[in-house]
């Protein structure tokens, strides 16, 4: 039997699979990913991108439970639970395909010291609109703001603080030189993860 889960757990599920595990046919869906980054050679920062897939079809619908069950081209399958922000469940008929898709971005830069910081997060919900087809966007930004306490020009490494008091050690990449004026300047970290999920009659 397979254990229901709302589709803010298929959010998660995406994110955690990272394409590199091959459930069972009870484990959950197949995901695909891939990831690219670009930066400055000797300029600090830069940005990473992480993206996951999953196309699966819909073999089963409970209207009442208001569940749905997604079977991947590998045969495994798993059901969800609709959260009420999806409009027009009604709709959904056993053998569309539903496309979902996860971007993960880091932004990393180098800010000067004592520059006013914009931690915080914000996110934004969208749905269908009534009569369309089923569907979701869900994204939400997060912006943590750390300072340089050390740098270890051996070890290539530098002591990061954040805005708790707590402290990482974080290595550098090596075509970084890392200067002393690097010290007390804030790292800037900008997250971004966005979600769309799409239903396409067969």
């Amino acid at each position: 039997m397979h254990h229901a889960k709302s589709l803010a757990a298929l959010f998660i599920a995406l994110t955690a699979v990272g394409g590199c595990s091959s459930p069972t046919h009870d484990e959950g869906l197949t995901a695909t990913a891939s990831s690219a980054s670009s930066f400055t050679p000797g300029v600090p920062g830069g940005v990473d991108i992480q993206t996951v897939q999953v196309t699966a079809v819909i073999t089963a619908i409970d209207q009442q439970r208001r569940t749905f069950t997604l079977q991947d081209d590998q045969g495994n399958r798993q059901t969800f639970d609709a959260v009420p922000e999806m409009r027009n469940f009604s709709q959904l008929k056993v053998g569309d395909r539903v496309n979902a898709v996860v971007t993960h971005e880091r932004v990393v830069r180098l800010r000067e010291p004592n520059a006013t910081s914009t931690d915080g997060v914000a996110g934004v919900v969208a749905t269908a609109p009534e009569g369309s087809r089923p569907g979701m966007l869900v994204a939400g930004t997060k912006e943590i703001t750390a300072v340089v306490k050390a740098i270890d020009t051996t070890q290539h490494t530098a002591t990061l603080q954040f805005p708790d008091g707590s402290s990482k050690v974080v290595r550098v990449r090596p075509d970084i030189e890392l200067k002393p004026s690097y010290l007390n300047k804030q790292v800037v970290i900008s997250l971004t993860s966005a979600m769309a999920i799409s239903v396409e009659a067969p």
